[in-house]
């Protein structure tokens, strides 16, 4: 019995602590006075934040959001206009493969100084038939024209030359004279230089770095997709979270409102009306923390999409308009791996550098062998001019023999004699030309450099390989985490859900139980900020979900087209793609 007696008048005392925790207390609490209730009032919580007008306020969608970064954030600018830098590279590089034309035009003038008035050059004669002594007198006018192309198939190359010139001279049988060439070359590498050669190769890699600057564009607008889905439901939730926040200043300053009026009746005590003002006060600063959570939060979204610093947007509010509706992810571990190994430019660019050094090792191991070089050269001549009087036949009485018509007659065949339109038909009837063909041969001894070459393009092959399985590995990892994390946060969703609801349905017992009488202030607000709590985890747990499909389409790779965006390569003048 007394055991029993003992137990209820513990019951009692612990009730009457909960009930009154004052009585019990050491020291008495001082009264309040009536001025000191006076000044407790709620106070309005501000709107607005620094530099932003509010009227203009932007509802964006995520794609909004992510179209707008497209377009505007200096990042993906950058990595285009390395795109079209690399495409102004092989552009320069197939520019080897353009016919180069060259022209000279000399002419020796005419010297005025120790020297036959007609003289442009003057040597003195060395040989019998010349004579020793005598002055030669040559003066030259020359202008060639000739084109170089490089083939781009065969690697060879060809050369034709149109070499014209025009001589005044005492030791011609014309004065003046014109003799015009026209040659034709080809030369064909038969073993180093066949294959591939050094514009080849550079045209090949300059191709496969177009190629490379494509792939690290869409990575990088894959990074930047990411980022915005990232900072977009990072803002949702902290607009909501500021909302929340809001509600539970509400439901302070209700509850305050409440205890106030109580305390004017004399059902409560005044320490409960200061208990329930200390508590709006605390959830006035949550809201401040909060209104700066979004201020942030607003500005890593608009530093992704603004396009310099004094954009319009950074002025503006950004309001989320998508809801934290849960989006079902229905892709299996397996069929996730395989597309991110198919799709992750991270690989796609390890492979493009692996083609990159393949076409390094085909032109090295090209150049540890011997040169052997095919030519042939087709040139025909031409000459024609006025014949000089050394020209003129003499009879035995040593004069000139004549023609018929008192002229006379010189020891030049007919067909030479005349003009420059003479020794071009000449050179046109093709009855003076000469074919040359033959093999130019350089064999290297050792060819160290080319043979180091070699090897060092073998060795980073090697090293491009692992670092593909290494890329292939944490691509692993990561999918599995991906996977694994949104399993999980669909199971906190159901549990964030189910404690909302709980927390909810505490906050409405406990309040009957005030009205009652059955409890104190501390406990209702106590669950006021059990129900806040509970209702910041539940929107906390659906945007880290979405975060997680972000994060998973990322990792993917499926970032663009899992948000109906495609990056084309267009047809581009300055090289194959754009």
């Amino acid at each position: 019995m007394f055991q029993r007696d003992r137990k209820s008048l513990l019951t009692i005392l612990f009730t009457c602590a909960i009930l009154s925790p004052s009585l019990f207390a050491q020291t008495p609490t001082p009264p309040v006075s009536a001025i000191q209730m006076q000044q407790i009032q709620s106070r309005p919580i501000p709107q607005g934040t620094v530099g932003i007008d509010s009227n203009r306020v932007l509802n964006w969608t995520l794609r909004e959001a992510i179209i707008t970064a497209l377009e505007r954030n200096v990042d993906i600018q950058l990595e285009r206009e390395n795109v079209r830098l690399a495409e102004f590279d092989l552009y320069a590089a197939r520019g080897v493969y353009d016919p180069s034309f060259t022209s000279t035009l000399s002419f020796v003038p005419q010297r005025f100084a120790n020297a036959t008035p007609s003289a442009a050059i003057t040597t003195p004669g060395g040989n019998v038939i010349e004579g020793v002594g005598k002055v030669i007198s040559v003066k030259t006018l020359t202008y060639n024209f000739g084109m170089t192309r490089q083939i781009e198939r065969q690697g060879g190359q060809l050369q034709i030359n149109f070499n014209n010139t025009r001589t005044n001279s005492n030791r011609s049988n014309f004065d003046p004279q014109y003799q015009p060439q026209f040659s034709l070359g080809y030369t064909q590498p038969l073993m180093r230089n066949r294959k591939i050669d050094q514009f080849r190769r550079g045209v090949t890699i300059q191709k496969k770095q177009l190629d490379l600057s494509d792939a690290t564009f869409r990575q990088r607008a894959i990074q930047i997709i990411a980022q915005v889905q990232q900072a977009y439901w990072d803002l949702a939730f902290a607009i909501r979270d500021e909302e929340i926040q809001r509600e539970a200043v509400k439901l302070a300053e209700t509850q305050l409102a409440n205890n106030q009026r109580q305390v004017e009746v004399g059902t409560l005590a005044p320490i409960d009306v200061v208990t329930a003002a200390t508590t709006v006060e605390s959830r006035r600063i949550a809201v401040i923390s909060a209104m700066n959570q979004v201020t942030q939060a607003e500005n890593t979204l608009k530093q992704l999409v603004a396009e310099g610093q004094d954009a319009d947007v950074w002025t503006a509010k950004i309001r989320p308009a998508e809801s934290f509706e849960i989006q079902p992810v229905t892709v299996q571990l397996e069929e996730a791996v395989r597309l991110a190994r198919s799709n992750r430019p991270e690989l796609t660019q390890l492979l493009l550098q692996k083609d990159i050094n393949a076409t390094n090792i085909d032109f090295f191991r090209d150049q540890t062998k011997p040169q052997i070089d095919a030519f042939a050269t087709y040139t025909p001549s031409g000459i024609g001019g006025t014949p000089t009087r050394s020209t003129f036949r003499r009879n035995a009485q040593g004069g000139f023999v004549l023609d018929e018509n008192g002229n006379p007659i010189t020891s030049v065949d007919p067909d030479f004699q005349g003009s420059y339109g003479t020794a071009l038909k000449n050179l046109l009837s093709n009855r003076y030309s000469t074919l040359q063909v033959g093999l130019n041969i350089s064999i290297p001894w050792k060819n160290r450099v080319a043979e180091a070459n070699l090897g060092r393009a073998l060795e980073d092959t090697k090293r491009i390989d692992l670092l593909v399985r290494k890329q292939q590995l944490d691509i692993e990892a990561q999918i599995r985490n991906d996977v694994q994390a949104i399993e999980f946060a669909k199971m906190r969703i159901e549990a964030a859900r189910a404690q909302q609801q709980f927390a909810q349905q505490q906050l409405d017992g406990e309040q009957k139980r005030f009205e009652a009488g059955l409890t104190t202030t501390f406990f209702v607000l106590q669950r006021q900020n059990d129900l806040s709590v509970a209702k910041g985890q539940y929107i906390r747990a659906l945007t880290d979900y979405n975060k997680l499909v972000a994060q998973l389409q990322r990792d993917i790779g499926t970032t663009l087209s899992n948000n109906n965006i495609e990056v084309k390569s267009e047809a581009n003048p300055n090289g194959d793609k754009k």
